[in-house]
């Protein structure tokens, strides 16, 4: 085999080592941080978008961002609208690899100091602890990067002579859709776009391609980098597969604006831009890269909410599939897996809000009801299994609060449950005036509680639930005194009267595991302002 392809192969193999280990050490330097503010500043679809860009250059992958909307869609914790976002972003943040590897690689050439990169990286990576452990590691993944960047380099000087931009389709309407097939077959093998990325600048920096066929070849690398997000929502909920189904249009939408841009962009390149021919075409392909992703964005902005209606048709809701969200795959990662748990648990409560309000406010078929309440006991079930294995480090300490809330949501809406299949107890209060009373301020206060989750679902209002409980808890002795007396005016049987204490213990009950449930899941968010305190 010809030397230049051996050290071209060599130089794209330890390029992609130092991707990794870059990415690798980023994330680790960062922890959790980086879901964090990816959840906590995405709050629309334009701060999602920049969101995603920013992250996605920090970590150098777009998949690794990409992922992780898919990931935070799924578990509930953004909208389809801000998800579309951070892949919109996504994009656009992975040419500023492309700007790097300019730039360090070929203009300031980081290679001659690389191996010295690689030395202090690993020391530090072996001697020193966490997270200057982390930086050292992607220290280390930074300088190898253009240690291969030179290898790609001396092996496609070596092929020069013996491949020319003759040996690739030529540039016109077919060969450019040739070149960009080529493109998305790299990307699938690589499973990077960024390397495919530094091939192409290497390439036509030694003449090897022309500007032409190598912006074709990119543009076939961003369709190709959507295989890994479509990948991760194979057996995923709906959101998720709505995400990555998404990405797939944008990019291909984005590919065919590209691709004619493509000869109008190389006419003023070589016109107006570089007449003369001076300037170097790698800075010419990143531009480009740029370029085209930006008027991607540009051109789907305006249209996200018909493109979201498109995306939601092709994938309809799942029909009462309340587990849909506890995905396998999420439970490598704590955080977004226990979102999908608290997401699951809003979605179940609220359920069992609209009962209680029929239960409450009506005469009601008790076999239908008790059937339902059956269905979400095996969700709840089911997302107790689920919690049960995912494994949080015992530093984590913020995450380790999440879970514990929610787990003490899981709880409490157990319990409210297994108290609302005992609604027979309300017989015990038809037509006695102070127990009426009670149940229609709790009627009242289920509907308000339910309509607030359903208008704000991560906004849950704790204050006026505790409240109700603390004035039920407080009066009993009164409310006991009062209905005993009725009983001995009236002359009621004493079943009666136990009857009627009965139901107003489970009137507190009911009460006290709304209010429970209501603070814990309040305090369960992944992205939360303060943590309180309070009985469990």
């Amino acid at each position: 085999m010809d030397s230049g392809i051996i050290n071209s192969l060599g130089g794209l193999g330890l390029f992609l080592l130092g991707m990794v280990i870059l990415t690798r050490g980023l994330k680790e330097l960062a922890g959790d941080t980086i879901r964090r503010m990816i959840a906590k500043f995405t709050k629309s679809l334009f701060s999602g978008i920049t969101t995603g860009a920013i992250f996605t250059a920090v970590l150098q992958s777009s998949s690794a961002t990409t992922v992780t909307a898919v990931g935070f869609a799924g578990a509930g914790l953004l909208t389809l609208s801000q998800s579309l976002g951070i892949v919109f972003g996504a994009n656009l943040g992975t040419t500023v690899t492309g700007w790097i590897i300019v730039l360090f690689g070929f203009k300031f050439k980081l290679g001659l100091i690389a191996f010295p990169l690689i030395l202090v990286g690993v020391i530090l990576n072996l001697f020193a602890r966490k997270r200057i452990a982390a930086a050292g590691f992607a220290l280390a993944g930074f300088g190898l990067i253009f240690v291969g960047i030179d290898a790609l380099q001396g092996g496609m000087s070596g092929l020069a002579e013996s491949v020319t931009p003759d040996s690739f389709p030529p540039d016109t309407w077919l060969g450019r859709l040739l070149l960009v097939l080529i493109g998305v077959g790299i990307t699938l093998v690589t499973q990077s776009s960024s390397a495919g990325v530094a091939m192409a600048l290497t390439a036509v920096s030694t003449g090897t391609i022309s500007l032409a066929q190598a912006s074709a070849i990119v543009i076939g690398f961003d369709v190709g980098t959507t295989f890994t997000a479509l990948m991760a929502t194979l057996g995923g909920s709906v959101a998720a597969r709505r995400t990555g189904l998404a990405h797939v249009f944008y990019n291909i939408v984005t590919a065919i604006v590209a691709y004619f841009l493509l000869p109008v962009y190389i006419w003023i390149w070589n016109h107006y831009l570089n007449p003369g021919n001076d300037a170097s075409p790698e800075f010419a392909l990143v531009a480009f890269h740029s370029l085209f992703n930006f008027l991607g964005i540009l051109i789907l902005v305006p249209f996200v909410g018909q493109f979201s209606r498109l995306i939601t048709n092709m994938i309809p809701e799942v029909v009462n599939d309340q587990t849909e969200r506890l995905e396998e795959s999420l439970i490598q990662n704590p955080n977004v897996a226990i979102e999908a748990s608290r997401s699951t648990l809003a979605d179940v409560f609220q359920r069992i809000l609209q009962l209680l309000q029929t239960i409450l406010s009506s005469e009601i078929e008790r076999e239908r009801i008790s059937l339902e309440l059956e269905q979400y006991r095996n969700t709840l079930e089911t997302t107790s299994q689920y919690m049960r294995r995912i494994n949080i480090s015992e530093s984590d300490q913020e995450t380790l609060r999440c879970y514990q809330e929610v787990l003490l949501a899981l709880d409490h809406i157990q319990r409210l449950t297994r108290r609302c299949l005992e609604m027979e107890r309300l017989d015990a209060t038809r037509n006695v005036k102070k127990l009426s009373e009670i149940v229609g301020q709790l009627d009242l206060l289920v509907t308000k509680t339910e309509q607030a989750l359903q208008s704000r679902p991560r906004m849950l209002q704790e204050q006026q639930l505790e409240k109700f409980w603390l004035e039920l808890d407080r009066d009993q002795k009164a409310t006991r005194r009062i209905l005993t007396e009725s009983t001995t005016i009236t002359g009621s049987d004493f079943e009666t009267l136990l009857g009627q204490l009965d139901a107003y213990r489970w009137l507190i009950r009911i009460s006290y595991h709304l209010w429970r449930v209501a603070h814990h899941l309040q305090n369960a968010q992944i992205i939360s302002n303060e943590t309180s305190q309070g009985p469990t």
